[in-house]
């Protein structure tokens, strides 16, 4: 077998950088980074002062970068596309044009027994994909416990929110969570499975960028005999986005 995927380029520079169009954006170093629909981003819009501030265009997905307002502090506010390889080229970009401080919000799916729409706090990821092998030399975990980790966590204290730290597990094979690899991951004292933390807080700290990670509870693996999807964690949508908005709003 080759090793050319564990084979780690620490090269700063590549053929294509994140920059290489040379628009003229400049973002703000907060970035709100929100894996929701984009009636949630709208609906949320409504609520806050607000403008665009830049396009990110591929072709099949083009969302519009806005700064936001909340509690007399400005932020970059981005949906999130749904995967490591998308997500982070596009996060890749957003940190070329500006953003320092990355909060990232979302859902995923338990492999314990937890209910739905449960808040949590990321402390650390599974690296079950291939997208931050390009980034940082292979391993099973990554640290998500920075002095940006506690600067959230103490927000959410002083907000009155009540967020548990967890172990998340971050696969690219969505149908591939087979029963073995839930066992190991919940073995490895995994308690939530999603598609991108890992590959995100690799990419951030690949750039000397803070990464943290908000997720609610949406659909069940705990019981592998007997999967539930439950509600998809829906109702929690609208609220990671007043969540996360809530914390940038505080931290200067």
């Amino acid at each position: 077998m080759s090793k050319f995927l564990l084979d780690y380029d620490k090269d700063q520079h590549s053929v294509l950088e994140p920059t290489h169009e040379k628009l003229p954006y400049h973002f703000h170093k907060k970035l709100l980074y929100a894996f929701v629909e984009k009636k949630d981003i709208d609906e949320f819009l409504k609520k806050y002062p607000h403008q665009s501030i830049g396009e990110f265009l591929t072709i099949s997905f083009n969302p519009t970068i806005y700064e936001v307002e909340v509690n007399e502090q400005k932020f970059t506010l981005c949906q999130a596309p749904l995967g490591a390889p998308a997500a982070v080229q596009l996060l890749d970009w957003l940190i070329g044009y500006g953003v320092k401080q990355v909060l990232a919000v979302g859902s995923a799916g338990a492999i314990s027994d937890l209910p739905e729409n449960k808040l949590f706090l990321v402390k650390r990821a599974l690296r079950d994909e291939g997208t931050s092998l390009h980034y940082l030399p292979a391993s099973n975990f990554i640290d998500l416990e920075t002095n940006w980790h506690n600067i959230v966590r103490a927000t959410l204290t002083k907000l009155k929110l009540d967020a548990e730290d967890v172990t998340t597990w971050t696969t690219d094979g969505f149908f591939r969570e087979t029963k073995k690899k839930v066992i190991t991951a919940k073995s490895l004292g995994c308690e939530l499975v999603e598609m991108e933390c890992s590959a995100m807080a690799s990419c951030c700290k690949f750039r000397g960028v803070d990464f943290s990670q908000i997720l609610f509870t949406a659909d069940s693996l705990a019981d592998i005999e007997n999967y539930d999807e439950r509600n998809w964690g829906n109702d929690s949508h609208s609220i990671s986005l007043e969540i996360g908005s809530m914390i940038l709003g505080e931290i200067e």
